[in-house]
C-alpha cells in the first residue's frame, strides 16, 4: 500500500507524456475505454464535456451542462444525464464527439443525476424530482428516441442511483432524502427532518417491495454497487450539523438478506462518499473530502484506505478498477495487492462518475 505522502508526490509528477494506461499492467491485452464528464466554474465558456478515456482519437463532447451519471450504449454511443436539479438529458455519440440528442425534462420534472436501462435494453429509467410536490420519480424512457413514456414513484424524496438487484425483477433506488426544490436551486430545505431510505420495487409493475432504513437519518443514503457475492454497498452523505459527526459519519451502509446495516465505522472520512464500485467481494468508496479510497469488504469489515488526492469516479470490471479525481489524475486499483497505482494526467476536473464504455 502507498503511503499518502508517497502516493501524492506519485500524482504530482504524472505530467509526463506517457501512453495512456502505461502504468496499468492488467491492460495490456485489453485497453478499457472509461467515460466520464469533466466541469469547470462558473467563469468557464465550457460548463460541462464528456470524455472517453483509452481512446486518444475520440474527441471531447461538448454538453448542455454539467453532466452525471452515464449510461453506456451499443455503438460508440451513450446518454448523460445532467446534475442534480438537472434540466436535460443527452445521447451522444463519444466516438465522433457529437450530441446527438438532448431533451429538455418535462414540466415540473428535474433530473436527479442517474439512471439505468431495462435488461432489454429499450427502456431507460432515471431518477427524478417532482418540482411541484418534492417527491421523487422514475421516468421512463424510449432509449431510440428519448421519447417519455411515463414516471413511477420512487417512495421517496431525492433519489439518486438505482441498480437492478435481480435483472427485469427488482429495482433497488437510493432516496437521498433530502429536499431541493428548482426555486431554490441546491439549497438542502429539509435536513431536520429528511427520512432517506432504500426502496425496493417490483418490476415492470412498480410495485413497493419494502423501504429500509438507517437509524440515523443524517445519513443520505446516495450509491450504490453490487459485490460478486450479491451484497448490495451503499455509499452515504452525511448530512449533520455536528463538525464533529460530519468527520467521523460512517460512509458505506450494507444491504443484505433485506437487512440494512452500517459498514465497520472508520473516523475521519469526512462524512461524504462520492462514488462506490465493488471488485470482487471489495467496495471501495471515493472519500472526496478525505482524499482517501476507503474499502471494506462485503461482509462488513474496514480495509486499509488507500490515499488519493479528491478521489471522485470509480469504474471497476469486477476484477479490478479504475479511480478518478476531481485533480485530473487516475489511478489503477489491483484487488490482488489492494494497491493504487498513478496513471498520466488528463488535466480536467472529473465528475463523481466514471464508467466503463
Amino acid at each position: 500500500m502507498l503511503a499518502r505522502r508517497q502516493f501524492l508526490l506519485q500524482l504530482t509528477a504524472l505530467a509526463l507524456p506517457l501512453p495512456l494506461w502505461a502504468a496499468n499492467p492488467h491492460s495490456a491485452s485489453s485497453t478499457p475505454l472509461l467515460l466520464s464528464a469533466s466541469w469547470d466554474d462558473a467563469r468557464s465558456k465550457v460548463p460541462g464535456q464528456l470524455h472517453s478515456l483509452g481512446d486518444a482519437a475520440a474527441p471531447a463532447v461538448s454538453l448542455p451542462g454539467r453532466g452525471h451519471g452515464i449510461v453506456p450504449l451499443p455503438n460508440g454511443q451513450a446518454i448523460v444525464v445532467s446534475r442534480r436539479l438537472g434540466a436535460w438529458l443527452a445521447k451522444i455519440d463519444w466516438r465522433q464527439g457529437l450530441v446527438l440528442q438532448v431533451i429538455e425534462a418535462e414540466f415540473d420534472r428535474q433530473f436527479f443525476g442517474h439512471a439505468i436501462l431495462t435488461p432489454d435494453g429499450k427502456t431507460l429509467i432515471t431518477t427524478e424530482n417532482d418540482g411541484e410536490t418534492g417527491q421523487g420519480v422514475l421516468g421512463l424512457y424510449s432509449v431510440e428516441t428519448l421519447q417519455r413514456l411515463g414516471e413511477i414513484p420512487s417512495h421517496g424524496i431525492g433519489p439518486h442511483e438505482l441498480i437492478w438487484l435481480e435483472q427485469g425483477k427488482i429495482l433497488a433506488v437510493a432516496n437521498g432524502g433530502v429536499l431541493t426544490l428548482p426555486e431554490t436551486g441546491r439549497r438542502k430545505l429539509n435536513l431536520a427532518v429528511m427520512q432517506p431510505n432504500l426502496a425496493v420495487l417490483d418490476w415492470p409493475s412498480g410495485r413497493l417491495n419494502n423501504t429500509y432504513h438507517l437509524p440515523d437519518q443524517t445519513l443520505s443514503i446516495r450509491h450504490l454497487a453490487r459485490a460478486a457475492d450479491g451484497r448490495l454497498g451503499i455509499a452515504l452523505q452525511a448530512e449533520s450539523t455536528s463538525a464533529a459527526a460530519q468527520r467521523d459519519a460512517p460512509l458505506l451502509a450494507i444491504f443484505s438478506q433485506g437487512k440494512l446495516q452500517l459498514a465497520e465505522p472508520v473516523d475521519g472520512l469526512q462524512g461524504y462518499g462520492a462514488s462506490i464500485a465493488a471488485v470482487g467481494n471489495t467496495f471501495l468508496v471515493s472519500a472526496l473530502k478525505a482524499n482517501t479510497i476507503a474499502s471494506w469488504h462485503s461482509g462488513g469489515a474496514a480495509l486499509a484506505p488507500l490515499a488519493m488526492a479528491r478521489p471522485a469516479g470509480i469504474a471497476s470490471d469486477g476484477q479490478q478498477a479504475w479511480i478518478s479525481s476531481e485533480t485530473g489524475m487516475l489511478a489503477h486499483y489491483s484487488a490482488n495487492t489492494h494497491t493504487l497505482t498513478p496513471l498520466p494526467s488528463h488535466r480536467l476536473r472529473w465528475d463523481n462518475h466514471l464508467v466503463l464504455a
